[in-house]
């Protein structure tokens, strides 16, 4: 935990991580939001060969936290119980049985997970797991990212399938289903068709809901509609949010 003198100075390095992958296994993205203060930076990339979405959610906190670029105090937060327990809680046994799950198997993505314990190793890290498409900004931007990832190294644009909530403790496997969810965006795009992208809470997709953009005035009086899932986006934001030198 952050003790509270760091929490009170604010010097913490808020990370804000997500996945993306259709079909699982398949192509995959990863996005992340990262927060010091007033300074904010995205990173977002993606696999075009097969992937799951266990890699792609492991490879989120790893390119966040190699992007550091001194050691830091760092809260990141995740939706994955399978990386937050991973993490905090199997770790410690992975390794002192030599990368052998308790059945004497070789742990899945354990070139992730060590790679991960590397990069969090220079760090003070605290896991938060948070609920995902529960409306979270930070959260939604971290998903956005990661399709923006995923649809450019695929070149399409992607409709993510829906995902199982499972809560950090439970041993059952995080993985999306195969079936998308009913509800559709109730908008239609600018060309006069039904938005194919999946519904939040709102009736609305994170293009389509003022909730979850920018909402900053424009010059001709109208509100930025730049989808950034919560926050101004890079155009608005104010100047005094350039990159610190601690990102890479």
């Amino acid at each position: 935990m952050v003790d509270d003198e760091t929490e009170r100075s604010g010097q913490i390095v808020e990370i804000y991580t997500d996945d993306a992958c259709s079909p699982n296994p398949g192509p995959g993205g990863w996005g992340a939001v990262l927060r010091y203060g007033v300074h904010e930076k995205e990173l977002y990339g993606g696999e075009a060969t097969e992937t799951t979405n266990n890699r792609v959610e492991l490879t989120a906190p790893i390119m966040a936290l190699e992007s550091l670029k001194r050691p830091v105090v760092v809260r990141l937060h995740t939706d994955s119980a399978y990386v937050c327990n991973g993490i905090t809680q199997w770790m410690d046994r992975w390794k002192n049985n030599g990368w052998q799950t308790s059945g004497k198997t070789p742990v899945k993505n354990a070139d992730l997970w060590q790679r991960l314990a590397a990069a969090a190793e220079r760090h003070k890290v605290e896991w938060v797991w948070i609920k995902g498409h529960a409306g979270h900004p930070e959260n939604e931007r971290a998903d956005r990212l990661a399709v923006s990832g995923l649809e450019e190294i695929t070149g399409t644009t992607v409709v993510q399938p829906s995902r199982r909530t499972i809560t950090p403790g439970h041993t059952t496997r995080t993985e999306r289903s195969d079936t998308p969810p009913v509800q559709r965006c109730r908008e239609v795009t600018l060309k006069g068709q039904p938005c194919p992208n999946n519904a939040r809470p709102s009736g609305l997709c994170h293009l389509h809901d003022p909730a979850v953009q920018c909402g900053a005035p424009k010059h001709n009086g109208q509100r930025c509609t730049t989808a950034t899932g919560g926050g101004l986006c890079k155009k608005h934001l104010p100047q005094t949010s350039t990159e610190p030198d601690l990102f890479g």
